[in-house]
């Protein structure tokens, strides 16, 4: 019996796109449009795993600029927002699955893109969080998963993950949670039924 369904957030109930976030956000603070995408690639893990902080990233950009950005947390999230879409549709479809399910949202993400989330009140839409940049795992790793699964107090085979990417839907069927590669909503909703879930 499922007792659990977990989320992953970007492309599935988020888009963001990033490479205008990115460049809008480097030509507002003064810098080259291709200076955010570059620093991001070069650090990606130590960003979704925490390592990298916000304050380090916000140290590291007004380095670049030469000077301290008072509105800087203000520019962010301005252009964060304009460069995102929210699938409300899905979140109506949550909504449906926690009446009688437990929802969890699962990401690898930065505490940038967590500023934006938070900022929209994304996490209020689930029951559970398992944040990469705040709990230091990222999928694929197993102790990503496992450690979701115990915030729903849930076995692998009463769990469902769905996501976008197949490297993190293999890491969850190794460890025999069930899953649902996201591709629009319409599927979604087949497959969870494909599964007994009720929607």
């Amino acid at each position: 019996m499922i007792k659990t369904i977990m989320f992953d957030m970007g492309n599935v109930v988020v888009h963001t796109d990033f490479d205008a976030l990115y460049a809008n956000f480097a030509s507002r603070i003064g810098i080259p449009p291709g200076f955010v995408r570059n620093y991001r690639d070069a650090y990606v893990v130590d960003l979704t795993l925490g390592n990298t902080t916000w304050k380090q990233f916000r140290k590291d950009m007004e380095k670049a600029v030469g000077r301290p950005l008072a509105n800087f947390n203000k520019i962010w999230l301005e252009e964060g927002l304009k460069a995102r879409i929210t699938n409300e549709p899905l979140l109506q479809i949550i909504s449906t699955l926690r009446k009688h399910y437990s929802v969890g949202a699962v990401a690898n993400l930065t505490e940038g893109r967590l500023l934006i989330d938070e900022k929209t009140k994304l996490y209020a839409n689930f029951d559970y969080t398992v944040l990469s940049c705040r709990d230091h795992r990222r999928k694929p790793d197993p102790a990503f998963y496992c450690l979701a699964l115990a915030k729903a107090s849930a076995r692998p085979e009463e769990a469902i993950l769905v996501d976008d990417r197949t490297e993190y839907i293999v890491g969850a069927e190794g460890l025999g949670i069930k899953t649902i590669t996201y591709s629009d909503n319409a599927h979604l909703v087949k497959s969870l039924k494909q599964f007994g879930v009720r929607v």
